[in-house]
């Protein structure tokens, strides 16, 4: 499989979470709060490990330096705009954790707190990844020679080892297909 295919199949597992996370934030205002039962827990746990950790250290570990080796700009080019939208996403992260933290501490506010970063979180990616699957990724498919792509490809197993661990990207595809079957069937 070549690099950018990986990334796109981790896309389609980003974009599935965020499917999620969009009808629990839906059952979170019908129903006036989070609830313990429900899986935000596991779902900010695959934005910070999978997405970030993971997915985006193969990017900007890799991905990106390779690009810039091709002449893709980073400053003021796709690269730069990529950076700089992960940066985003892992702010808004942490303002879902701090929000839920608050919640459940009896800050009942911050529950509208939670669903507009989970909300602004749902948007900044399902654009980031239309712009990488659409624009970035097929600049690196026509630049990248077969030893580029086999290196890249390595290397991103690399970091699935060292960065999350042996098995935990399957765990994560588990949880999804749990997560999927109650609130997407």
């Amino acid at each position: 499989m070549n690099p950018t295919q990986d990334l796109i199949e981790e896309h389609e597992a980003v974009r599935l979470t965020l499917n999620i996370l969009e009808k629990i934030i839906a059952d979170i205002e019908t129903h006036g709060g989070i609830t313990r039962q429900s899986p935000i827990d596991e779902l900010l746990e695959f934005f910070s490990v999978f997405v970030d950790r993971c997915h985006h250290a193969k990017e900007e570990k890799l991905l990106f330096p390779a690009l810039e080796a091709v002449g893709v700009g980073r400053e003021g080019g796709p690269i730069g705009v990529m950076l700089e939208e992960h940066q985003q996403g892992r702010e808004l992260v942490g303002q879902m954790k701090i929000a839920l933290q608050q919640q459940r501490q009896g800050d009942f506010a911050a529950t509208g707190m939670f669903c507009r970063a989970s909300r602004a979180y749902i948007d900044l990616l399902r654009r980031h990844i239309e712009k990488e699957n659409q624009v970035l990724f097929p600049i690196a498919d026509k630049h990248f020679s077969q030893s580029t792509a086999s290196a890249l490809k390595q290397g991103f197993d690399r970091i699935e080892s060292e960065e999350i661990g042996v098995g935990r990207h399957e765990e994560f595809h588990r949880m999804l297909g749990r997560l999927e079957k109650v609130y997407l069937i």
